[in-house]
């Protein structure tokens, strides 16, 4: 479980993320999301540990402000892969298409 100093530490990435994500700045948003894993990991490898009524509290609103910040970097992110994905699909099919009529062509 997350202590109430690694959720404000993971939420200071998720809004450095945005603000990458924002800039189009995808090689540090990567960055960003390695660290925010790492933290997570971190977590979660350690025993559970027992939280004050407050500490939870403090730590379920920061989380929850996470997921919000995490919606609005996806907003700008998805259209980013789907742009890649449609380039890579269509290199990958001009590809397919060489190798199958190329042997025809002069």
């Amino acid at each position: 479980m997350l202590t109430s100093t690694e959720a404000n530490r993971l939420l200071s990435l998720y809004e450095a993320m945005l603000g990458v994500a924002r800039d189009n700045d995808w090689d540090r948003l990567a960055e960003l999301q390695q660290q925010a894993a790492d933290l997570r990991d971190q977590s979660q490898a350690r025993a559970p540990l027992e939280l004050t009524h407050a500490d939870q509290e403090a730590v379920t609103a920061t989380l929850q402000r996470i997921l919000e910040l995490d919606r609005e970097i996806r907003t700008h992110a998805e259209p980013a892969l789907e742009s890649t994905r449609k380039l890579l699909s269509g290199s990958v099919l001009d590809r397919n298409v060489r190798n199958a009529y190329g042997k025809f062509g002069g």
